[in-house]
């Protein structure tokens, strides 16, 4: 058993196909199959289900899988290791981010920054669910994610730090709305003017929301569900329903972050809604890499952070 096979095993796995696996590592198919079939020959018994249509990990495969990736982590770790005591850096840092880690943190120019910075360090980005991306943390696909979850549902083996102050989040209505004379608005007031647009099921926001709204016995019509927050701005300043975003997503003008149609953002009262972003990541010894990337993103943190000029 050597790295190079536990690589195609693992890449086998996510791809799904032993020829998407052989593409990704620049080989042939043949030479790929090979080299999983002498494993399998060596360890004496079948790794993959092979079918003419998928192909899936057996009983064996399962078990060998969580211990290919915790060898190639280690690997990984122990050549950061050595090329930090040489003064080198390089190797690979896989980051998961949220939309609203992505937006609060302006998360894509810091890594241009980090890549400009430490060039031979070979960068993977994946945006999704934080739950989602959090799993991946935890079965070793992703180094760090940046993203937001409950106290109580952080995962015991992976560590959580917060980072910066808390992302209010605030209604949207079109500018044109009846309440958008006011600053404030109570949940109760807002779901009696009409539907909602609602963020997709199984996030941090969406659990946000949703939990607010049971706390303070308060049904809502929710008319559209939508996979992009910045499109949730768009269906309300479009008067297709009042949305509950975090505030990073409502900035207009100049300095603003999206040209939409004018809308009007107002404070949550009542509820103290609000998303914490993170890194999340295994317990245990940082590698360089990742150190070096917490290190910038903890110094290009904006402190106090006044809300947008509405």
């Amino acid at each position: 058993m050597d790295a190079r096979q536990l690589e195609y095993i693992v890449a086998v796995d996510e791809e799904g196909s032993f020829t998407k696996a052989a593409t990704r590592h620049h080989i042939a198919q043949s030479a790929l199959s090979h080299q999983v079939a002498r494993l399998e020959a060596e360890l004496g018994v079948r790794i993959f289900d092979r079918t003419s249509r998928s192909v899936r990990l057996s009983e064996a495969g399962q078990v060998l899988l969580p211990y290919a990736r915790q060898i190639l982590q280690d690997i990984s770790s122990a050549h950061a290791a050595l090329d930090e005591l040489a003064g080198v850096m390089r190797g690979s840092l896989r980051i998961g981010m949220t939309q609203t880690a992505g937006r609060t943190l302006d998360l894509v120019a810091l890594i241009g920054k980090f890549h400009r910075r430490y060039p031979d360090i070979e960068l993977t980005t994946m945006t999704g669910p934080g739950e989602e991306l959090i799993e991946n943390v935890r079965n070793g696909r992703l180094d760090i994610a940046l993203a937001a979850l409950p106290a109580e549902e952080i995962p015991a083996d992976l560590t959580f730090d917060p980072l910066g102050d808390p992302e209010p989040l605030v209604a949207v209505v079109p500018a044109d709305h009846q309440l958008a004379a006011r600053k404030r608005v109570r949940l109760e007031e807002l779901a009696k003017e009409g539907s909602f647009v609602e963020f997709r099921p199984g996030t941090a926001l969406r659990e946000q929301v949703d939990a607010a709204f049971v706390a303070a016995r308060v049904r809502r019509m929710s008319s559209f569900e939508v996979g992009q927050i910045a499109d949730m701005v768009q269906y309300a300043a479009n008067g297709l329903g009042a949305a509950i975003v975090p505030r990073a997503f409502t900035g207009q003008g100049p300095d603003g972050l999206d040209p939409v149609r004018p809308f009007h953002v107002l404070e949550l009262t009542g509820s103290a809604l609000s998303l914490t972003i993170g890194v999340f990541k295994r317990a245990g010894r940082d590698s360089a890499s990742i150190g070096a990337f917490l290190a910038m993103l903890l110094g290009d943190i904006p402190r106090g952070r006044p809300p947008p000029d509405k």
